[in-house]
């Protein structure tokens, strides 16, 4: 909680200053957008540098002509994204939040705090992964397999739940990931993010796409309602992004698998 106090704290007197300097000098203000501090592929502060929503607000904040000021936010256990979203976007921080996702519960939290959403700029989701030099894993051969690994307590584990297939829980993606090069089972679900680092390096990735909406989610950026203007041109923006490809190839660059929900 203190760490992030101290971080609200520090970019709220750089906010301050970055003000003060454009009212001197005329120049456009900075585009200040709040990223998660530990979010690799996404974002991490120890490596400010590299990351997906590091390069997306890059190219966000290019295509308004705003120069970019990344406010890095370590989300809080307790309360976790609402509870960000409300100390930094809300509190005035930021100008703009990434890495939302799309979803009833996130649009009432957001709609609660009179914040509004973009479009998606990237579509993650569960794919059906095998180990390596196996086929490419399909539909029929996740319903004919033995044993298939999830992480417990997720949207892919309860998706092989309701499906009454053969499920194998795990603490984690690394661990599971680990189990299923072993051997250990026949297919597993897999969060997309989970496949960009090396961990997932060697599986076979399936190419259908599960037959379950609840395993895809959008990310977005996140603006306040009262932000009209920026609002609807940051939604311009990541519409015109999106539809050129530019953040398909930003994700490319990473690593992180291309999904597509049914």
């Amino acid at each position: 909680m203190q760490k992030l106090r101290r971080l609200v704290l520090a970019a709220a007197l750089l906010a301050a200053a970055a003000a003060t300097a454009t009212a001197e000098t005329g120049a456009p203000a900075s585009l200040n957008m709040c990223v998660d501090a530990d979010d690799p592929p996404f974002s991490s502060a120890a490596t400010p540098e590299r990351g997906i929503d590091v390069e997306v607000a890059q190219t966000l904040a290019q295509q308004l002509g705003r120069p970019l000021r990344l406010v890095w936010v370590e989300v809080p256990n307790r309360g976790g994204l609402g509870k960000a979203l409300r100390q930094t976007l809300v509190a005035g921080l930021c100008d703009a939040y990434l890495g939302i996702p799309q979803g009833p519960d996130m649009a009432r939290e957001l709609a609660e705090r009179k914040l509004v959403a973009s479009g998606a700029y990237l579509t993650l989701g569960y794919l059906i992964v095998a180990a390596p030099g196996r086929a490419p894993p399909t539909m029929a051969a996740l319903r004919r397999a033995r044993k298939i690994g999830a992480v417990t307590a997720t949207p892919a584990d309860l998706y092989l739940h309701r499906k009454q297939l053969p499920r194998a829980p795990y603490a984690g993606s690394a661990a599971l990931l680990t189990a299923l090069k072993a051997g250990e089972m026949d297919l597993a679900l897999v969060w997309s993010p989970a496949l960009a680092g090396e961990a997932g390096a060697g599986v076979v990735r399936g190419t259908d796409a599960l037959d379950d909406a609840d395993l895809y989610t959008g990310l977005t950026v996140a603006t306040r309602g009262g932000d009209a203007e920026l609002s609807k041109d940051l939604a311009a923006a990541v519409d015109t992004l999106r539809a050129e490809g530019r953040f398909d190839a930003i994700a490319q660059r990473h690593h992180l698998p291309r999904t597509a929900p049914p």
